[in-house]
């Protein structure tokens, strides 16, 4: 997929697996404008008809990969969980039942206050360690890890984005993300994918991605991780379409409420297979929580 330069027009790009819904509705239209008309315009209706439905098919075999193919199976080797806590206002006793309730093993949250920080106490007897800072607003993000952690370092972009090496049985590279969304910062966005890119490719060995994106996998700098060599966890697993923005229709303000309309939180792997993927609501967050479970390869 091309991802265009203007920034509304990347905004429209995240749309585009509800464009199978779009041409089903145009053909319908056109279809019945085919009834209606005579002559020229009958054969133009027909046309465009079938052009529409051929447009649905073509967006409907896109997607087929999310719901089609073999995938790992049987117990996780790792279990990883992001939530966004949309500036700090999330229900942080959701997000612990959730982590416990799926086994997880290391757990980004993006969004940190340090109001919000300071009632994570709840977490330290699953997750010994962690790194990362709460800041104000959207900035913080931090990880919460069973395993011990080092080479801990902060990447330059904007939201907060942290690198570190995971001491589990078999160790692994994680990076916690969180980047500029495009609509307000369309460079910014731009320059922290690029940013994000340079910073994972070169990594030895296993490596997860995972956080708020601020992108689908229709984006262009998604796809450019895609092609570096990470899978998308939602897609190995063949778990479906499993949108997590809006999350939530009882966050205050947040538009459109709850039509879980965009996938933008996302597990990216390397060396790693999905064994399956699920959405996660909580209260106060407009975006849901994803679980990924992964196997090694």
């Amino acid at each position: 997929m091309l991802t265009p330069a203007p920034r509304r027009l990347v905004l429209a790009t995240s749309f585009v697996p509800l464009a199978v819904i779009g041409y089903l509705v145009a053909a319908l239209i056109l279809l019945v404008a085919w009834r209606l008309t005579t002559g020229g315009l009958r054969t133009v209706a027909a046309g465009l008809a079938a052009a529409s439905l051929l447009g649905s098919l073509g967006h409907a075999a896109l997607m087929l990969p999310l719901y089609v193919g073999s995938h790992a199976s049987g117990p996780p080797d790792l279990v990883v969980m992001t939530s966004n806590l949309r500036l700090g206002h999330a229900d942080m006793g959701a997000v612990g039942r959730v982590a416990l309730a799926q086994h997880v093993d290391v757990l980004v949250l993006e969004e940190v206050t340090p109001a919000e920080a300071a009632s994570m106490n709840g977490l330290h007897n699953r997750f010994r360690y962690r790194a990362g800072a709460p800041a104000s607003g959207a900035f913080g993000t931090m990880v919460f890890s069973r395993y011990p952690l080092s080479d801990v370092a902060r990447l330059p972009i904007t939201k907060g984005t942290w690198r570190m090496r995971v001491h589990a049985p078999t160790p692994f590279w994680f990076v916690g993300v969180h980047t500029a969304q495009p609509l307000s910062k369309a460079a910014a966005w731009r320059s922290d994918h690029a940013w994000l890119l340079r910073s994972v490719r070169d990594l030895p060995g296993p490596v997860v991605l995972a956080g708020d994106f601020n992108a689908t996998l229709d984006h262009r700098p998604m796809r450019r991780l895609l092609a570096d060599g990470f899978a998308d966890a939602d897609r190995q697993a063949n778990s479906g379409w499993q949108p997590t923005w809006p999350g939530a229709g009882d966050a205050d303000g947040a538009l459109p409420f709850g039509l879980h309309l965009l996938t933008l939180d996302h597990v990216l792997t390397r060396k790693y297979s999905a064994i399956s993927t699920s959405t996660y609501t909580i209260p106060q967050s407009d975006h849901r929580a994803l679980v990924a479970r992964l196997a090694l390869d």
